[in-house]
């Protein structure tokens, strides 16, 4: 008898440390809200000065992305994007730009996350500050010197954008998203 109850005693026991994690590790629909951040690692360097619309563009999550506390992308996972428009450098300050859209990735259930298009540009990676001191250069150089002082602010060009592989940047989701995540 008191064998039987040490056996029974074991095994409720036994069931009560495997139940617990069985229920945590069980599959939970979660809404990806639209918005939802999704920290993105650029696996090679970008620059302006040879990105071609029509390129691809690779990235790696560089961290989970948890909603309500369960995993719904995990790091290390790709993410692909397409380069759409490269706008170069020009008068005034204004700098170059490079767009990257069609961006996507993919849930632990296996599903597609569309991400919100990304611009690289300097302003991307520092504040803007080249724009707006070509800008007062221009106002400052029509108050001093007339139509000179225009023509010098308009030769103020701005600069390309060099990201080097391993630079870290944000990609947002572009819709709310069901997944099955643990």
């Amino acid at each position: 008898m008191i064998r039987a109850l040490r056996t029974a005693l074991a095994v409720i026991c036994a069931i009560g440390l495997v139940l617990p994690p069985l229920a945590q590790a069980a599959p939970m629909t979660v809404t990806v809200p639209a918005g939802t951040k999704v920290p993105i690692r650029f696996l090679a360097a970008m620059d302006s000065r040879t990105a071609k619309v029509g390129q691809g563009v690779n990235f790696r999550v560089s961290e989970d992305v948890v909603v309500n506390g369960r995993v719904v992308v995990r790091m290390n996972t790709p993410a692909v994007g397409i380069v759409d428009a490269v706008n170069p450098p020009g008068s005034l300050g204004k700098n170059a730009r490079v767009h990257i859209s069609s961006l996507r990735t993919t849930a632990v259930d296996g599903r597609r996350i569309g991400l919100r298009p990304v611009e690289i540009s300097p302003e991307g990676l520092r504040q803007a500050k080249d724009t707006g001191g070509a800008v007062a250069a221009g106002t400052a150089g029509l108050v001093l010197l007339g139509p000179v002082g225009i023509a010098a602010a308009v030769l103020v060009r701005g600069g390309h954008v060099s990201i080097p592989a391993g630079t870290v940047g944000v990609a947002f989701t572009a819709a709310n998203l069901p997944v099955r995540a643990r």
